[in-house]
């Protein structure tokens, strides 16, 4: 068993409270009025029943105080669930209309999960997608998904580029070919720094036109740009290239700029478009496409043609060379690295909480009414 905030069992110390308070009333002698022995035998009786019934109530409090400590710490009990082989994984990407029209066909399923790194069942909300690569290969060594089925949107799907690792035991199903997938592969397009003015019309524009996928990541530091992340960058800082911009070309990633950047003396340009056109320098495996006309002027943005221009000028930096590079992987052949049964866990964390809060009430009710119920002199009841 492990515990998710063990500084909470220190509240398993406040059991000696109602102890404590117990031996203290226990030992207070009372002086008790009675006008005939006859009623003595009454009186006993009904004394040992109140001795009975505050016993049972300090074992109540005492659970309810050990329970509450408990319920805190929030405890996690290890699950040695069997391996099962009719279970379904659903790739987040998928339509509910899909993802029904494909049940309706396929063999009936046991338990279907939405494709997470921690997966929930399908009767849940439709979760926000996911990154395939880093998702899988989490899964790939837990023992509850060993011999699952895996739905995907499409038989091809992008992984970065890193090495899958999955489970030998999978079976894949796809509800798109590879080639309707490869159709779509748009740009990962992000941005550093403060926004130029015409991007988000062109943005929208390249959106309706040609590319509906397409999507702007708004990055805040240079620390944040990473080729294996994104692939084009834009890049809107005056003053020196930074170094880890320059990394991010050599590893393959397009990075777009203004002439208020300034490069290395060894960088060489050429030009592309004529001599008004941007320029561009071939780094490593990337290119580094670089404007000459300042575009936060109106004369270069209040252009119709200028998505258009873009969207041409962008691609033509080699971009089949980086859509080749990009990590792609077909789930009729997965490239992963199988993962053995000895790295695998025969068990998973199951959290007790629920149990711990229904116990907790069920005891608080059990409590009140023994206590409410008890009689006094006089005639009242106490609580």
């Amino acid at each position: 068993m492990q515990w998710l905030s063990p500084q909470w069992l220190w509240l398993l110390g406040a059991l000696a409270i109602p102890l404590l308070i117990h031996l203290f009333r226990r030992n207070a002698s009372r002086e008790i009025t009675f006008a005939a022995v006859q009623w003595l035998e009454k009186k006993r009786s009904s004394r040992k029943r109140l001795l009975l019934r505050d016993k049972w109530l300090l074992l109540l409090r005492m659970l309810l105080l050990a329970l509450l400590a408990l319920l805190l710490s929030q405890p996690l009990w290890r699950d040695q669930s069997p391996t099962d082989g009719n279970i379904l994984l659903v790739d987040p990407r998928i339509e509910e209309a899909q993802l029904k029209e494909f049940l309706k066909q396929a063999p009936p399923f046991a338990e279907s999960f939405w494709l997470q790194a921690e997966p929930i069942p399908v009767s849940e909300p439709q979760p926000q997608p996911v990154d395939l690569w880093k998702t899988l290969s989490t899964l790939a060594t837990a023992g509850k998904f060993r011999r699952a089925h895996i739905l995907l949107r499409s038989a091809q799907n992008p992984a970065g580029h890193s090495a899958l690792q999955v489970s030998p035991h999978w079976q894949w199903h796809t509800l798109e070919t590879a080639q309707t997938e490869s159709a779509a592969v748009v740009p990962r397009l992000a941005l550093l720094g403060p926004e130029p003015p015409w991007l988000a019309a062109a943005l929208q524009q390249l959106r309706d036109t040609k590319a509906p996928q397409l999507e702007l990541q708004k990055l805040d530091t240079t620390d944040a740009v990473n080729a294996s992340e994104q692939d084009w960058l834009i890049y809107n800082n005056a003053g020196p290239l930074p170094a880890a911009l320059e990394e991010f070309v050599r590893a393959g990633g397009l990075l777009i700029t203004g002439q208020r950047v300034r490069a290395q003396p060894e960088i060489h340009f050429v030009e592309i478009a004529g001599n008004k056109g941007p320029q561009a320098a071939a780094l490593g495996r990337g290119s580094w496409l670089r404007y000459r006309q300042d575009w936060h002027q109106e004369a270069f943005f209040r252009r119709p043609a200028l998505p258009e221009n873009l969207w041409q000028q962008w691609f033509e930096q080699d971009w089949a060379l980086q859509t080749q590079h990009r990590g792609l992987w077909s789930a009729a052949a997965p490239p992963g690295i199988a993962v053995p049964d000895t790295e695998v866990q025969g068990s998973h964390w199951v959290s007790l909480s629920q149990w711990l809060l229904l116990a907790l009430v069920l005891l608080l009710a059990l409590e009140r009414c023994i206590a409410l119920a008890r009689p006094v002199e006089g005639g009242e009841k106490r609580g």
